[in-house]
């Protein structure tokens, strides 16, 4: 879906007595930079929530680091200047630190290491969602990253918005059309503003709970591998 779509939805629906609303299904532009700030708010509240796309990278292991940050200054693709660029991506694939959390961690010939187990010795720990804590790490041996991917930040320029692609599952984008609304909604004074931005956010939760219930995102949901790994690591 596109955002001209979604603020078409808007105007013809949740918006559509606001003054936002210029008619023919359009938004007034200077509200759009705005707008586009809840969108990039309602995705990541739907990435978070649901894991909508997973993602591998690999790293190497050096014996001198135990704590490793899949931060963009540590790929190598990003050229900075430090001393271990453990993330190795390529160049026309560069990995975004688009990390919501780890998954699961596998060494090169596919075993799954075991998460967060204190009672487990050979054990790896994710003390933050993008840090992986490796106790004893192996000189040079690769490892598989396989992690919960965020939606790209969508561009807030104006005249750069309304051609801006959304990757969401149709069943999630009355949840997100919802969430917008309550935004717009709870930045205004007013009772019944209030109340209705409360009552979009129950909307939004109610389609939350329904995909849930439904188990759609699990019969839905895809896993983006990186050049790296078509080349043979997994």
């Amino acid at each position: 879906m596109k955002i001209i779509e979604l603020f078409r939805r808007l105007a013809y629906g949740e918006l559509s007595n606001l003054a936002v609303n210029i008619g023919s299904g359009q938004l007034l532009e200077a509200s759009h930079p705005q707008m586009v700030q809840y969108v990039n708010e309602g995705l990541l509240r739907l990435y978070s929530r649901f894991i909508l796309e997973e993602k591998v990278i690999l790293i190497e292991q050096y014996e001198q680091i135990i704590s490793y940050h899949l931060k963009n200054k540590y790929a190598e693709s990003a050229g900075a200047d430090i001393s271990y660029p453990y993330i190795k991506d390529l160049p026309d694939e560069p990995f975004k630190g688009d990390v919501i959390r780890i998954l699961q961690v596998s060494d090169e010939i596919g075993n799954v290491k075991v998460l967060n187990d204190k009672d487990d010795p050979d054990s790896f720990f994710t003390p933050q969602p993008d840090i992986l804590q490796i106790p004893n790490p192996i000189e040079g041996e690769p490892l598989s990253v396989t992690y919960q991917a965020r939606h790209w930040v969508l561009d807030d320029r104006v005249g750069k918005i309304l051609d801006q692609e959304m990757d969401l599952p149709f069943f999630l984008e009355g949840a997100l059309q919802s969430y917008v609304a309550y935004k717009v909604y709870s930045h205004m004074n007013g009772a019944e503003n209030i109340g209705k931005g409360q009552e979009n956010l129950a909307a939004y939760e109610a389609i939350c709970v329904e995909v849930e219930l439904k188990d759609l995102i699990n019969q839905s949901f895809h896993t983006s591998h990186t050049k790296l790994e078509q080349r043979g690591f997994i």
